[in-house]
């Protein structure tokens, strides 16, 4: 390619990934975040809130004075392998969606205009009809809780049967869903992460062109399945490029190829493709943000 990728697309990086201590310190998390909206390298970003109103301030005024767009509100700090929004108990579901509803006033705030979120479990084999049931309805009520926040609902793509187990689970079975809730509400897409779909026996070009359309955001990221001795095995967002790892500049350029083909990367309405992993040991964050940033620039180069 001759033009930049940023001529066919929005750049931007996961803050509590790449700050990957934000699960656990919230001090830590709202000093990086208010830092982090500020790079003048990405276009848009994912982000979460640490819990407390003495952050949630702050950082809703630093978000939405950094003038990026196209955000999107992760439920990365939602207990989802405990409390799944796929549970048919009533009392589960009224405490999701109570807390749900906490977020999605977060995402609002902030000015988000996606909100990623996955089924939890129980994992594929072992989901009844009534989980499948009570995951549908969950994804109507989102829907209708985002709609007058102009908020897409962002279903992610997770393995069925290695690391989080998840009930959706098979693309297939996430395609099939997102086209069912679509039918009545049509503020939901897939926001379609590269590194798990080697997690889930998928490949890379077939997956995206079975999404199609469907596809809203797209995380570039990498995942470890040859060393379970590895701390990093699984889906636990090593940095593309990671030794032994799944992900690297070849297989973004596939991914490119067909993200572009299937028109997600585009020069009228370009698409968010964001970044997404923890830094590379021995590294700083920067380091690994420019590293990850450069095996970016080389695919788009070779594509």
């Amino acid at each position: 390619m001759n033009e930049p990728i940023s001529s066919y697309a929005r750049i931007g990086i996961v803050h509590h990934l790449l700050y990957f201590r934000c699960t656990v310190d919230p001090v830590y998390h709202a000093e990086t975040l208010e830092t982090f909206v500020k790079r003048p390298d990405m276009e848009t970003f994912d982000c979460c809130l640490p819990y407390g109103t003495e952050y949630r301030q702050r950082l809703v005024k630093a978000v939405r004075e950094s003038g990026k767009q196209h955000i999107a509100f992760a439920t990365h700090l939602f207990p989802l392998r405990k409390l799944s929004f796929a549970s048919p108990n009533y009392a589960e579901q009224a405490q999701c969606r109570l807390i749900v509803s906490d977020l999605i006033s977060q995402a609002a705030e902030i000015g988000a205009t996606g909100f990623i979120f996955a089924s939890g479990g129980p994992p594929y084999a072992q989901g009844k009809q009534e989980h499948f049931e009570a995951f549908y309805d969950f994804c109507c009520w989102l829907c209708d809780q985002l709609a007058p926040h102009g908020i897409t609902a962002l279903l992610e793509p997770f393995d069925f049967d290695v690391d989080k187990a998840y009930l959706f689970g098979p693309l297939d079975k996430n395609i099939e869903l997102v086209n069912r809730v679509r039918k009545t509400r049509p503020n939901i897409g897939i926001e379609l992460d590269i590194a798990h779909l080697p997690i889930m026996r998928e490949e890379i070009v077939d997956s995206i062109r079975r999404c199609g359309a469907l596809i809203q955001r797209v995380h570039f990221g990498n995942c470890l399945l040859r060393d379970k001795s590895d701390p990093f095995y699984g889906d636990m967002h090593p940095p593309i490029g990671y030794r032994n790892g799944e992900i690297d500049v070849y297989q973004l350029v596939d991914a490119i190829r067909a993200l572009l083909e299937v028109g997600f990367l585009n020069k009228e309405s370009r698409g968010d493709l964001i970044l997404e992993f923890n830094p590379f040991p021995g590294k700083t964050e920067e380091e690994s943000v420019q590293d990850n940033l450069n095996r970016l620039q080389k695919a788009w180069a070779l594509a």
